[in-house]
């Protein structure tokens, strides 16, 4: 076992044994996921997208390690240790994007990530400070991403080929709650531009590859949350940010901003037996020409696709599911939720100068499935999922999945 894996492994059981009530409390969530698929990994390949194929893969997505600690009444920290793809380690990774092109992944083998480290001091419910490793509170799945709280066996690939996921940055953060609304305002550091690609748009852009993370760009990021109606949470979020004096070398840009500005729409109904969730986000990159051109001269050392960047992103979907044992057997301690989930995402969504729309890019995704709930904290996921590249009239190969999950989220 790796060190580094074994040194949290035995520091989060030392902690169990000796935790107190209302000071110390740990927490753990995980997945473990099987998917089969009838198309090949390259969509280059041919006219027509991907060719069939037959092959399946099984992970453990993530295994996350949570605490919080409380030094006194109004004063607490928080840290999440997630082990990402069975741990650490490295990997050789086929880049299809560019054409088939071998990379070498140091953390395609797994990683072991530090979510959220940050200390609290509450001075009511009005008024909350933060500082430290946050989560950027844009959409539905940075505030709601146990696997209990989404119905598909993967989180919403929508918003991760998007934006990055879950979303992480080091700043600071006032948050609160007044009358049905509750709020977030953060200043946190931005992301990097030579990160920003056709496939992803801005995903890859989230600060990791060096071991320093750059401030010379700051973000900010707000998020206003409304409750006042039954069983419904209504919400906006919004995002913005210069990117290029946090590249490698900032110079290679000097003078263009690269800001990035993301507005993001979300609901919730929760009756506890039907459960309903939306989510719409577009985002904006300026000077997103001048920064494809830039990085297409990127050395292939640093690991990035160095492939054309959209001005505008677009992602959205919505899902529904509702619990039969409502009907079957009202008194059943178990929950069966059918499920349908609809979403369109094009990290291409409108370009800038000499940048080509590329149709790969457009997506459109059915989902059906369901979701076993064993305990309110434990669900077995199953569903079938069918992608439809570059709209419903176009000639690129349909890709289909099958997928199987058990997700569980715990605190001890």
């Amino acid at each position: 076992m790796n060190i580094k894996v074994l040194f949290v492994v035995l520091l989060f059981a030392g902690l169990s044994m000796f935790a107190q009530e209302k000071e110390l409390e740990l927490g753990v969530y995980g997945e473990i996921l099987y998917q089969h698929f009838d198309y090949g990994p390259n969509q280059r390949v041919s006219p027509t997208g991907s060719l069939s194929d037959n092959r399946s893969i099984v992970d453990i997505p993530r295994f996350v390690f949570q605490m919080e600690y409380w030094f006194s009444n109004d004063i607490y920290f928080e840290a999440e240790v997630e082990f990402e793809h069975l741990g650490t380690g490295s990997a050789l990774e086929l880049e299809y994007e560019e054409f088939g092109e071998y990379e070498f992944e140091a953390e395609k083998g797994g990683e072991v990530l530090l979510e959220e480290f940050h200390i609290t001091k509450k001075f009511s419910d009005l008024f909350s400070l933060r500082a430290g490793r946050i989560i950027v509170p844009v959409g539905l799945l940075g505030m709601a991403h146990y696997p209990h709280q989404y119905f598909t066996t993967i989180r919403p690939e929508s918003v991760s080929r998007v934006v990055p996921t879950i979303w992480n940055e080091t700043g600071l953060e006032v948050f609160g709650k007044f009358d049905d609304f509750a709020y977030r305002l953060q200043a946190v550091n931005g992301l990097e531009s030579s990160g920003f690609s056709s496939e992803k748009w801005i995903v890859e852009g989230h600060q990791g590859k060096f071991e320093e993370i750059k401030a010379t760009d700051p973000a900010f990021a707000a998020r206003l949350d409304y409750n006042g109606f039954h069983n419904l949470q209504i919400g906006l979020s919004a995002y913005t940010g210069n990117t290029s004096d946090n590249r490698p070398k900032p110079s290679d840009l000097d003078g263009i901003g690269g800001r990035v500005s993301i507005i993001n729409l979300h609901g919730v109904y929760n009756s506890g037996d039907l459960i309903v969730r939306a989510n719409y986000l577009r985002g904006n990159l300026e000077d997103s020409d001048l920064i494809s051109i830039k990085n297409s001269r990127l050395s292939t050392n640093i690991q990035s696709a160095r492939t054309p960047v959209a001005k505008s992103a677009v992602a959205y979907y919505a899902e529904a599911g509702y619990n039969i044992m409502r009907i079957l057997d009202d008194k059943s301690s178990y929950k069966i939720f059918p499920f349908g989930r609809y979403e369109y995402y094009n990290s291409m969504e409108e370009v800038e100068g000499n940048v080509f729309t590329d149709p790969r890019f457009k997506r459109d995704v059915v989902t059906f499935g369901v979701n076993f709930f064993v305990l309110s904290n434990l669900v077995v996921k199953a569903d079938y999922s069918m992608r439809k590249v570059g709209g419903f009239d176009s000639n690129y190969r349909d890709e289909n999945t099958i997928g199987i999950s058990i997700g569980f989220k715990n605190n001890f």
